[in-house]
């Protein structure tokens, strides 16, 4: 039996979702040494959840998430190595969920790929370490951060929608046109 056209944009946005995630990733350590660079952050800033991540990489927002869930369930803290590779799963499975929407919302709203992917990616970084996570208490506003945390965070976002779009556009695309 053939698949529904949208299961297949889906599976495949989910793949283009997780290589966008990888993208980021690779960018980030560059990002933050480039906007330390123009904007240093005082030792103590370097301390706050998400700002360092180079440094830190067990005090991001999802090393908060993984070690309130082993908390909760195992009675006692993660280590950080389970911090370090429970942020990796995060936003790998996070990468893959956008990536699906992402390519189903855009065979409905083209619109949403203006940019080439940039605003999707600014709007990502804006919904998420602008609002949801300080909401949560995971992450101070973006106005209490270090300046060179918040252009690095903002820049990646931007990077991971720009390489989500292209990579939408040569993998997707293809599907959502049979």
């Amino acid at each position: 039996m053939k698949r529904p056209r949208s299961t297949a944009v889906a599976a495949a946005g989910a793949a283009t979702g997780v290589v966008a995630a990888w993208i980021k990733a690779l960018s980030e350590p560059r990002l933050q040494q480039v906007t330390e660079r123009l904007w240093p952050p005082k030792p103590e800033q370097k301390e706050m959840v998400g700002a360092d991540p180079a440094g830190h990489p067990d005090n991001a927002p999802p090393a908060l998430i993984v070690d309130s869930v082993t908390r909760a369930v195992a009675h006692r803290p993660a280590t950080r190595d389970e911090r370090v590779k429970g942020t990796l799963v995060i936003h790998y499975v996070f990468g893959a969920g956008l990536g699906a929407a992402y390519a189903l919302l855009t065979q409905h709203r083209p619109e949403i790929a203006r940019g080439a992917g940039s605003l999707a990616g600014a709007a990502l970084y804006v919904l998420t370490h602008g609002t949801a996570l300080p909401i949560q208490g995971l992450q101070e506003p973006p106005w209490r951060l270090p300046a060179s945390a918040v252009a690095w965070g903002f820049s990646s976002h931007v990077v991971f929608g720009v390489a989500l779009e292209l990579l939408r556009r040569a993998v997707v695309e293809p599907i959502s046109h049979r």
